[in-house]
Protein backbone atom coordinates (compact mmCIF):
# COMPACT_ATOMS: atom_id res chain seq x y z
CA UNK A 1 0.00 0.00 0.00
CA UNK A 2 2.92 2.57 1.02
CA UNK A 3 4.78 1.99 -2.48
CA UNK A 4 1.43 3.26 -4.44
CA UNK A 5 2.63 6.70 -2.91
CA UNK A 6 5.01 7.01 -5.48
CA UNK A 7 2.96 7.70 -8.08
CA UNK A 8 0.81 10.11 -6.34
CA UNK A 9 1.20 13.54 -7.88
CA UNK A 10 0.57 17.13 -6.81
CA UNK A 11 -0.70 20.15 -8.89
CA UNK A 12 -2.62 23.39 -7.26
CA UNK A 13 -3.97 25.53 -9.23
CA UNK A 14 -2.28 29.30 -9.24
CA UNK A 15 -6.06 30.97 -7.56
CA UNK A 16 -6.05 28.01 -5.16
CA UNK A 17 -2.08 28.36 -4.10
CA UNK A 18 -3.31 32.02 -3.65
CA UNK A 19 -6.51 31.50 -1.38
CA UNK A 20 -4.36 28.75 1.11
CA UNK A 21 -1.40 31.36 1.82
CA UNK A 22 -3.51 34.51 1.95
CA UNK A 23 -6.16 31.86 4.97
CA UNK A 24 -3.00 31.00 6.18
CA UNK A 25 -1.46 34.57 6.76
CA UNK A 26 -5.06 35.61 8.52
CA UNK A 27 -4.84 32.22 10.61
CA UNK A 28 -1.30 32.35 12.12
CA UNK A 29 -0.39 29.12 11.04
CA UNK A 30 2.98 29.57 10.14
CA UNK A 31 3.28 31.14 13.58
CA UNK A 32 2.47 27.00 14.66
CA UNK A 33 4.64 25.24 12.17
CA UNK A 34 6.67 22.26 14.41
CA UNK A 35 10.08 23.00 14.35
CA UNK A 36 11.37 19.74 12.77
CA UNK A 37 9.24 20.91 9.56
CA UNK A 38 11.31 23.73 9.39
CA UNK A 39 14.63 22.19 10.08
CA UNK A 40 14.24 19.81 7.41
CA UNK A 41 12.95 22.20 4.59
CA UNK A 42 16.53 23.83 5.59
CA UNK A 43 18.35 20.60 5.15
CA UNK A 44 16.66 19.94 2.04
CA UNK A 45 15.43 16.56 3.07
CA UNK A 46 12.89 15.30 0.77
CA UNK A 47 8.98 15.14 1.39
CA UNK A 48 9.02 11.38 0.82
CA UNK A 49 11.72 10.81 4.26
CA UNK A 50 9.85 12.68 6.38
CA UNK A 51 6.06 13.86 5.69
CA UNK A 52 4.86 11.47 2.49
CA UNK A 53 5.42 8.35 3.97
CA UNK A 54 1.73 7.96 4.28
CA UNK A 55 -0.66 7.33 1.57
CA UNK A 56 -2.57 10.33 1.00
CA UNK A 57 -6.22 8.31 1.97
CA UNK A 58 -4.49 7.82 5.61
CA UNK A 59 -3.70 11.89 5.55
CA UNK A 60 -7.62 12.28 4.78
CA UNK A 61 -8.36 10.02 7.38
CA UNK A 62 -5.93 11.37 10.30
CA UNK A 63 -7.30 14.98 9.28
CA UNK A 64 -10.51 13.98 9.59
CA UNK A 65 -9.96 13.86 13.53
CA UNK A 66 -9.21 17.82 13.29
CA UNK A 67 -10.75 20.22 13.53
CA UNK A 68 -10.11 22.44 10.02
CA UNK A 69 -7.64 25.02 11.47
CA UNK A 70 -5.91 22.21 13.24
CA UNK A 71 -5.88 20.20 9.74
CA UNK A 72 -4.88 23.61 8.22
CA UNK A 73 -1.75 23.55 10.01
CA UNK A 74 -0.56 20.44 9.32
CA UNK A 75 -1.22 21.67 5.29
CA UNK A 76 2.17 22.95 5.20
CA UNK A 77 4.10 19.48 5.91
CA UNK A 78 3.99 18.64 2.49
CA UNK A 79 1.76 18.85 -0.56
CA UNK A 80 0.61 15.75 0.02
CA UNK A 81 -0.83 17.09 3.54
CA UNK A 82 -2.16 19.96 1.34
CA UNK A 83 -3.65 18.22 -0.76
CA UNK A 84 -5.98 16.16 1.79
CA UNK A 85 -6.51 19.13 3.06
CA UNK A 86 -8.06 20.76 -0.03
CA UNK A 87 -10.68 18.24 0.24
CA UNK A 88 -11.05 18.29 3.95
CA UNK A 89 -14.44 17.01 5.44
CA UNK A 90 -14.95 19.60 8.14
CA UNK A 91 -15.21 23.40 7.27
CA UNK A 92 -15.52 25.83 10.08
CA UNK A 93 -15.59 29.07 8.86
CA UNK A 94 -15.88 33.05 10.45
CA UNK A 95 -17.34 36.09 8.74
CA UNK A 96 -15.70 38.78 10.95
CA UNK A 97 -17.90 42.38 12.01
CA UNK A 98 -16.03 43.86 8.81
CA UNK A 99 -17.23 41.34 6.48
CA UNK A 100 -13.52 39.93 5.89
CA UNK A 101 -12.90 36.14 4.51
CA UNK A 102 -16.31 36.62 2.44
CA UNK A 103 -14.36 35.83 -1.23
CA UNK A 104 -12.15 33.59 0.53
CA UNK A 105 -14.82 31.42 2.26
CA UNK A 106 -16.83 31.56 -1.24
CA UNK A 107 -13.63 30.64 -3.34
CA UNK A 108 -13.58 27.73 -0.73
CA UNK A 109 -16.96 26.66 -1.19
CA UNK A 110 -16.76 26.97 -5.49
CA UNK A 111 -14.03 24.78 -4.90
CA UNK A 112 -16.37 22.09 -3.32
CA UNK A 113 -19.11 22.47 -5.51
CA UNK A 114 -17.17 22.20 -8.31
CA UNK A 115 -14.97 19.07 -7.71
CA UNK A 116 -18.21 17.57 -5.93
CA UNK A 117 -15.78 17.12 -2.83
CA UNK A 118 -18.02 15.93 0.20
CA UNK A 119 -18.52 17.91 2.93
CA UNK A 120 -19.62 16.00 6.58
CA UNK A 121 -19.85 19.18 8.69
CA UNK A 122 -20.30 22.39 7.65
CA UNK A 123 -20.00 24.98 10.90
CA UNK A 124 -20.40 28.64 9.92
CA UNK A 125 -20.47 31.60 12.34
CA UNK A 126 -21.43 35.17 10.17
CA UNK A 127 -20.72 38.44 12.40
CA UNK A 128 -21.01 40.59 9.58
CA UNK A 129 -23.81 43.31 10.70
CA UNK A 130 -24.56 44.24 6.71
CA UNK A 131 -26.34 42.24 4.48
CA UNK A 132 -24.29 42.23 1.40
CA UNK A 133 -23.19 38.79 2.14
CA UNK A 134 -26.64 37.17 2.71
CA UNK A 135 -26.94 36.16 -0.82
CA UNK A 136 -23.46 34.24 -0.38
CA UNK A 137 -24.56 32.48 2.71
CA UNK A 138 -27.71 31.23 0.87
CA UNK A 139 -25.30 29.64 -1.70
CA UNK A 140 -22.94 28.15 0.97
CA UNK A 141 -26.01 26.64 2.42
CA UNK A 142 -26.41 25.41 -1.05
CA UNK A 143 -23.70 23.61 -1.66
CA UNK A 144 -23.46 22.41 1.68
CA UNK A 145 -26.32 20.47 1.15
CA UNK A 146 -25.86 19.02 -2.33
CA UNK A 147 -22.40 18.11 -1.19
CA UNK A 148 -24.03 15.52 1.61
CA UNK A 149 -23.78 18.05 4.73
CA UNK A 150 -24.68 15.61 7.75
CA UNK A 151 -23.94 17.83 10.72
CA UNK A 152 -24.88 21.88 10.14
CA UNK A 153 -24.50 24.39 12.83
CA UNK A 154 -25.01 28.49 11.81
CA UNK A 155 -24.13 30.98 14.67
CA UNK A 156 -25.29 34.70 13.92
CA UNK A 157 -25.78 37.60 16.69
CA UNK A 158 -29.50 37.82 17.63
CA UNK A 159 -30.04 41.38 15.98
CA UNK A 160 -29.39 40.07 12.24
CA UNK A 161 -31.98 40.13 9.47
CA UNK A 162 -30.72 37.10 7.51
CA UNK A 163 -33.65 34.38 7.37
CA UNK A 164 -32.25 31.52 7.32
CA UNK A 165 -33.86 28.95 4.80
CA UNK A 166 -34.72 26.47 7.50
CA UNK A 167 -37.17 24.11 5.22
CA UNK A 168 -34.61 23.63 2.32
CA UNK A 169 -31.90 22.42 5.45
CA UNK A 170 -34.55 19.91 6.52
CA UNK A 171 -35.52 18.82 3.43
CA UNK A 172 -32.50 17.30 2.85
CA UNK A 173 -31.57 13.45 3.36
CA UNK A 174 -28.43 13.61 4.64
CA UNK A 175 -28.77 16.05 8.13
CA UNK A 176 -27.71 14.42 11.29
CA UNK A 177 -27.17 17.50 13.66
CA UNK A 178 -28.70 20.57 13.40
CA UNK A 179 -27.10 23.44 15.62
CA UNK A 180 -28.66 27.17 15.17
CA UNK A 181 -27.65 30.03 17.74
CA UNK A 182 -29.10 33.25 16.88
CA UNK A 183 -31.36 33.21 14.23
CA UNK A 184 -34.98 34.81 13.81
CA UNK A 185 -37.17 32.49 12.44
CA UNK A 186 -40.18 34.46 13.27
CA UNK A 187 -40.69 35.96 9.88
CA UNK A 188 -40.10 32.19 7.87
CA UNK A 189 -43.37 31.34 6.25
CA UNK A 190 -44.94 28.59 6.58
CA UNK A 191 -47.68 28.23 3.59
CA UNK A 192 -45.05 25.80 1.74
CA UNK A 193 -45.36 23.37 3.69
CA UNK A 194 -42.98 21.30 5.03
CA UNK A 195 -40.69 17.75 4.49
CA UNK A 196 -40.03 15.33 7.15
CA UNK A 197 -36.37 15.34 7.82
CA UNK A 198 -35.97 11.59 9.08
CA UNK A 199 -32.60 11.44 8.89
CA UNK A 200 -31.61 14.17 11.35
CA UNK A 201 -31.27 13.31 15.10
CA UNK A 202 -29.73 16.34 17.19
CA UNK A 203 -31.81 19.73 17.18
CA UNK A 204 -30.57 22.21 18.97
CA UNK A 205 -31.67 25.90 19.16
CA UNK A 206 -29.88 28.62 21.60
CA UNK A 207 -31.15 31.90 21.40
CA UNK A 208 -33.61 31.61 18.47
CA UNK A 209 -36.45 33.64 18.27
CA UNK A 210 -39.33 31.47 17.05
CA UNK A 211 -43.14 30.85 17.54
CA UNK A 212 -44.99 28.66 18.93
CA UNK A 213 -46.35 27.39 15.96
CA UNK A 214 -42.73 27.22 14.32
CA UNK A 215 -41.64 25.37 16.98
CA UNK A 216 -44.08 22.73 16.21
CA UNK A 217 -43.15 22.44 12.88
CA UNK A 218 -39.72 22.05 13.64
CA UNK A 219 -40.47 18.68 15.88
CA UNK A 220 -43.03 17.38 13.87
CA UNK A 221 -40.54 17.80 11.10
CA UNK A 222 -38.12 15.49 12.96
CA UNK A 223 -40.25 12.81 14.47
CA UNK A 224 -37.14 10.65 14.72
CA UNK A 225 -34.37 12.97 16.56
CA UNK A 226 -32.72 11.79 19.89
CA UNK A 227 -31.79 14.76 21.86
CA UNK A 228 -33.17 18.11 21.70
CA UNK A 229 -31.59 21.50 23.17
CA UNK A 230 -33.95 24.50 23.19
CA UNK A 231 -31.72 27.40 25.33
CA UNK A 232 -33.14 30.79 26.01
CA UNK A 233 -35.41 30.69 22.65
CA UNK A 234 -38.27 33.82 22.86
CA UNK A 235 -41.32 34.40 21.38
CA UNK A 236 -42.80 31.21 23.14
CA UNK A 237 -45.12 31.28 25.92
CA UNK A 238 -45.30 27.58 26.00
CA UNK A 239 -42.45 24.71 25.06
CA UNK A 240 -44.65 21.51 24.15
CA UNK A 241 -42.05 18.68 23.74
CA UNK A 242 -44.36 15.22 22.60
CA UNK A 243 -45.06 12.52 19.79
CA UNK A 244 -41.13 12.41 19.53
CA UNK A 245 -40.50 8.90 18.97
CA UNK A 246 -37.43 8.07 19.95
CA UNK A 247 -35.71 11.44 21.81
CA UNK A 248 -33.31 9.81 24.54
CA UNK A 249 -31.94 13.84 25.94
CA UNK A 250 -33.56 17.00 26.67
CA UNK A 251 -32.22 20.01 27.71
CA UNK A 252 -34.17 23.20 28.56
CA UNK A 253 -32.76 26.84 29.82
CA UNK A 254 -36.18 28.52 29.81
CA UNK A 255 -36.91 31.90 29.41
CA UNK A 256 -39.37 34.15 31.72
CA UNK A 257 -42.91 32.91 32.14
CA UNK A 258 -42.62 30.14 29.66
CA UNK A 259 -44.32 27.15 30.79
CA UNK A 260 -42.59 23.47 29.86
CA UNK A 261 -45.01 20.45 28.95
CA UNK A 262 -43.05 17.00 28.06
CA UNK A 263 -44.24 13.64 27.23
CA UNK A 264 -41.82 11.41 26.23
CA UNK A 265 -41.86 7.87 26.94
CA UNK A 266 -38.18 7.12 25.52
CA UNK A 267 -36.95 9.85 27.29
CA UNK A 268 -33.46 8.76 29.32
CA UNK A 269 -31.91 12.62 30.49
CA UNK A 270 -33.80 15.44 31.41
CA UNK A 271 -31.84 18.81 31.79
CA UNK A 272 -34.05 21.67 32.78
CA UNK A 273 -33.01 25.16 34.44
CA UNK A 274 -34.90 28.09 35.08
CA UNK A 275 -33.47 31.34 36.17
CA UNK A 276 -36.32 33.55 37.43
CA UNK A 277 -37.17 32.82 41.06
CA UNK A 278 -40.72 32.47 40.09
CA UNK A 279 -42.12 29.19 40.55
CA UNK A 280 -41.07 26.93 38.10
CA UNK A 281 -43.94 25.80 35.42
CA UNK A 282 -42.54 22.22 34.43
CA UNK A 283 -45.07 19.80 33.23
CA UNK A 284 -43.24 15.81 33.39
CA UNK A 285 -45.95 13.17 31.74
CA UNK A 286 -45.42 10.27 30.49
CA UNK A 287 -41.62 9.63 31.35
CA UNK A 288 -41.53 5.97 32.49
CA UNK A 289 -37.91 5.63 31.25
CA UNK A 290 -36.14 8.45 32.90
CA UNK A 291 -32.77 7.62 34.30
CA UNK A 292 -31.23 11.20 35.25
CA UNK A 293 -32.65 14.68 35.59
CA UNK A 294 -30.54 17.70 36.14
CA UNK A 295 -32.65 21.17 37.75
CA UNK A 296 -30.97 24.09 38.92
CA UNK A 297 -33.58 26.80 40.06
CA UNK A 298 -34.45 28.76 43.16
CA UNK A 299 -37.39 26.40 43.30
CA UNK A 300 -38.66 22.78 43.05
CA UNK A 301 -41.29 22.77 39.63
CA UNK A 302 -44.89 22.21 41.65
CA UNK A 303 -45.92 19.45 39.13
CA UNK A 304 -42.27 17.87 39.84
CA UNK A 305 -43.01 16.79 43.56
CA UNK A 306 -46.48 17.81 44.55
CA UNK A 307 -47.25 18.63 48.67
CA UNK A 308 -46.69 15.39 49.33
CA UNK A 309 -43.84 14.52 47.75
CA UNK A 310 -45.36 12.67 45.23
CA UNK A 311 -42.82 12.46 42.12
CA UNK A 312 -44.61 12.85 38.60
CA UNK A 313 -41.44 10.85 37.52
CA UNK A 314 -39.15 8.48 39.13
CA UNK A 315 -35.04 9.16 38.22
CA UNK A 316 -32.38 7.47 39.45
CA UNK A 317 -29.77 10.35 39.28
CA UNK A 318 -30.52 13.70 40.50
CA UNK A 319 -28.20 16.93 40.17
CA UNK A 320 -29.65 19.88 42.11
CA UNK A 321 -28.15 23.13 42.11
CA UNK A 322 -30.34 25.78 43.85
CA UNK A 323 -30.48 27.71 47.15
CA UNK A 324 -29.26 26.53 50.50
CA UNK A 325 -33.25 26.73 51.94
CA UNK A 326 -34.75 25.28 48.80
CA UNK A 327 -31.84 22.52 49.04
CA UNK A 328 -32.34 21.23 52.66
CA UNK A 329 -36.02 21.09 52.82
CA UNK A 330 -35.34 18.95 49.66
CA UNK A 331 -33.12 16.73 51.88
CA UNK A 332 -35.54 16.35 54.93
CA UNK A 333 -38.23 15.08 52.67
CA UNK A 334 -36.01 12.70 50.80
CA UNK A 335 -35.70 11.36 54.32
CA UNK A 336 -39.06 11.59 55.04
CA UNK A 337 -39.98 10.09 51.98
CA UNK A 338 -38.04 7.01 52.29
CA UNK A 339 -39.31 6.46 55.95
CA UNK A 340 -41.53 2.94 56.26
CA UNK A 341 -43.70 4.61 58.32
CA UNK A 342 -44.03 7.41 55.42
CA UNK A 343 -44.85 4.56 52.91
CA UNK A 344 -47.21 2.94 54.91
CA UNK A 345 -49.23 5.78 55.33
CA UNK A 346 -50.45 5.88 51.30
CA UNK A 347 -52.61 4.02 49.89
CA UNK A 348 -51.85 1.41 47.51
CA UNK A 349 -52.08 3.50 44.42
CA UNK A 350 -48.98 5.40 45.92
CA UNK A 351 -46.67 2.27 46.27
CA UNK A 352 -45.17 2.15 42.93
CA UNK A 353 -43.34 5.30 43.52
CA UNK A 354 -41.94 4.75 47.17
CA UNK A 355 -38.59 5.54 47.52
CA UNK A 356 -36.73 2.37 48.96
CA UNK A 357 -33.11 4.06 48.82
CA UNK A 358 -31.78 7.73 48.34
CA UNK A 359 -27.45 8.41 48.71
CA UNK A 360 -26.59 11.77 49.29
CA UNK A 361 -23.38 13.71 47.44
CA UNK A 362 -21.65 17.09 47.43
CA UNK A 363 -20.28 18.12 44.19
CA UNK A 364 -16.77 19.86 44.55
CA UNK A 365 -14.97 22.46 42.75
CA UNK A 366 -14.08 20.24 40.34
CA UNK A 367 -17.17 18.48 39.88
CA UNK A 368 -16.25 15.10 41.95
CA UNK A 369 -18.91 13.43 43.99
CA UNK A 370 -18.15 13.28 47.73
CA UNK A 371 -20.88 11.32 49.98
CA UNK A 372 -22.83 13.86 52.00
CA UNK A 373 -24.40 11.25 55.36
CA UNK A 374 -27.35 12.62 56.61
CA UNK A 375 -25.82 13.33 59.95
CA UNK A 376 -24.04 15.87 58.39
CA UNK A 377 -26.78 17.01 57.56
CA UNK A 378 -28.24 17.98 60.96
CA UNK A 379 -24.93 19.22 61.79
CA UNK A 380 -23.76 22.00 59.33
CA UNK A 381 -26.11 24.47 57.76
CA UNK A 382 -25.95 24.51 53.51
CA UNK A 383 -23.88 26.66 51.60
CA UNK A 384 -25.07 28.66 48.67
CA UNK A 385 -23.99 27.48 45.39
CA UNK A 386 -23.48 24.21 46.67
CA UNK A 387 -24.43 20.95 43.90
CA UNK A 388 -25.76 17.78 45.39
CA UNK A 389 -26.11 14.63 43.41
CA UNK A 390 -28.56 12.14 44.61
CA UNK A 391 -29.49 8.07 43.57
CA UNK A 392 -32.23 7.06 44.43
CA UNK A 393 -34.08 3.71 44.09
CA UNK A 394 -37.46 3.08 43.79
Amino acid sequence: MFESTESIEWEVQKGDEELIIDFWSKIKVEQQVPKVCMHNKKKNFTRRETADILPECVIRKILCFLSFKEAAQLSIVSKTWLQAWLAHPNLDVTVDYNGKFLEIVDNIMKRYRDGLIPIEKFELSHFDSSSQGFPLIDKWFDIALQNGVKDLAFNVPRYSSYRLPIFEILATKSLRELVLWGCHLKCVSLSSGVANCDSLRMLSLSYVSLSEKMLQTLLNSCPLIVSFICDYCDGLEKIEVVNLQKIKSISIWKCRNQRVEIQAPTLEHLSYFSVSKESPMLDILDVPNLVSLEYKGDQLPETFVDANFQWSCHPRRLILESTSKTIASFMDRLMYKKSPSHGSSYGSKHLHSQLKEVKVYKLDSSWQPVEFRSEERATRTLKEGEKFYFTLEW
